[in-house]
């Protein structure tokens, strides 16, 4: 039976790492921030509680000892809307796209401050506010949510596309760099590979049409006016 979610602005929020001492601290640092976590040291463990409870974020160990994190992510993002936050110790770029292609929201790297967790976690926490709605052709997407509408049909975007696609209609007419979209995702300090953007943008074109968003080329991205053409 699902648990009902909490209406006061905390967050359930799932850790899961074989290493006892990263998830004790993880856990610690939650609490302090008003949160409620949950710790798990397998994947079948993490699972069964994503599966009675409502979960509304998870911290999700790539290395686990009975499966690999990349498979709890797909599943997640198969069947839920809960963002996750990867642990790895793996830097490559590749890795790191790898894991965005898998749905992942965001990344950490170990070894890492607890604190940069909870700053991340805070970056992805459920919007309470009431819905507002961005219209841009056949797409329709509330603000407070990481799904949209296309054509009737209710479609996924991890956090970091969500992000994205909302800066691209708010400003149709506007070129975004890779660097502006990355400066939006995590802000102006990031050391993360703008070259991280192609992937988003590939998988918002994947989940809501090839021709939605336009490739200004040595510019960077912006939306297809043409598709108003199509609004209702």
């Amino acid at each position: 039976m699902k648990l009902e979610k909490q209406v006061n602005g905390t967050m359930n929020v799932l850790i899961v790492d074989d290493e006892e001492k990263i998830t004790e601290i993880l856990a610690l640092y939650f609490k302090k921030n008003g949160d409620t976590p949950y710790i798990s040291h397998t994947g079948e463990k993490a699972i069964q509680i994503i599966e009675e409870t409502s979960i509304d974020l998870i911290i999700l160990d790539l290395m686990l000892p009975d499966m690999d994190g990349e498979d709890i992510c797909e599943y997640v993002k198969r069947y839920y809307n809960i963002p996750i936050i990867m642990l790895t110790a793996k830097i490559a770029i590749d890795d790191k796209l790898k894991g965005f292609r898998m749905g992942a929201d965001d990344y950490v790297v170990k070894p890492f401050h607890p604190k940069e967790v909870v700053v991340r976690a805070e970056r992805l926490r459920p919007n309470q506010s009431q819905k507002e709605i961005l219209q841009f052709g056949d797409i329709k997407i509330y603000t407070n949510e990481n799904n949209i509408c296309l054509k009737g049909k209710t479609i996924h975007l991890t956090q970091h596309e969500f992000i994205i696609i909302c800066l691209l209609i708010e400003n149709p007419r506007q070129v975004f760099s890779r660097e502006d979209l990355i400066n939006k995702i995590e802000g102006i300090d990031s050391e993360t590979n703008p070259r991280v953007i192609d992937q988003h943008i590939k998988n918002i074109r994947k989940k809501v049409g090839a021709d939605v968003i336009q490739t200004i080329f040595g510019l960077g991205y912006k939306m297809n006016e043409k598709v108003m053409k199509n609004e209702i």
